[in-house]
């Protein structure tokens, strides 16, 4: 099992559109995945069942981290029926930010590896969706995880945003918080490539960081929110900039994937 926490410091910047994405991508490619909604506002929850869930959620498995708990919470998707792989969910709650200290202690971060390590089902990937902070909620999915994925636009803050980022990662992993923890890279998502603007903070996104930017940059595309919007995968997303998405989302898993040769 490979666990990818998909993080930012800021919100609106379309992180839980690239975890649906990606979660779509490993559908599609016949990747059994297991999606955990650690966002308070339950986007991701909502993109996946179309609803607010009913019953055990994230917030349960974090107070109880026990075997029965986890298994409980787990929520087959909508997405998956009718596939040959499995997409599930532990389903996001307003609850956890109850546990989302800005200062967290070691074994409030350590519940969310020890959830995962009790379950009982088997996946091949895991795709913790972050809360837009780098608190306790956050750190509770780094410590869980062998990738760190950062969201950014190719704005202002980006460069802050994503040094802190990539920074609250490497500094986990040096304290044994994650000790199996490494940056994956940079995603720059809602890129305008006629911007002028967003032309200039690629460039120096690409300057600061090098190869951490992933490739490919997700350009802004109507396709994504309305597919999210209507609960959908994106691979069975009928609109025009479908194509030109999938593409971009298909590669993006293979660097996932491929970057569990170098643990």
């Amino acid at each position: 099992m490979f666990t990818v926490s998909v993080c930012s410091l800021k919100g609106g910047v379309g992180k839980t559109s690239v975890t649906l994405g990606l979660a779509s991508a490993a559908l599609h490619q016949g990747v059994n995945t297991l999606v955990i909604d650690l966002d308070p506002q339950g986007d991701a929850t909502l993109g996946l069942l179309g609803e607010p869930a009913n019953g055990p959620d994230v917030a349960e498995v974090l107070s109880s981290p026990r075997t029965e708990t986890v298994d409980r919470a787990i929520m087959q998707t909508p997405w998956s029926q009718g596939a040959a792989s499995h997409l599930d969910i532990i389903p996001g709650s307003h609850r956890s930010v109850l546990v989302d200290s800005p200062a967290p202690n070691r074994k409030d971060v350590r519940r969310l590896r020890e959830a995962l390590d009790k379950r009982t089902h088997q996946y091949d990937l895991v795709l913790v969706d972050c809360p837009p902070s780098l608190n306790g909620l956050t750190q509770t999915a780094l410590a869980a995880s062998d990738r760190a994925m950062v969201v950014a636009e190719p704005g202002f803050f980006a460069v802050t945003a994503a040094d802190r980022a990539l920074k609250l990662t490497m500094e986990m992993r040096e304290d044994d918080m994650a000790p199996r923890l490494q940056p994956l890279g940079l995603v720059v998502n809602r890129y305008r490539p006629r911007s002028v603007e967003h032309q200039y903070r690629l460039t120096e996104l690409r300057e600061l960081f090098g190869d951490l930017v992933l490739d490919p940059v997700i350009e802004e595309r109507v396709g994504l929110q309305q597919a999210q919007g209507g609960a959908v995968p994106l691979h069975r997303y009928q609109g025009a900039s479908g194509p030109r998405l999938t593409e971009d989302f298909d590669a993006l898993l293979r660097t996932v994937l491929d970057s569990r040769q170098h643990s």
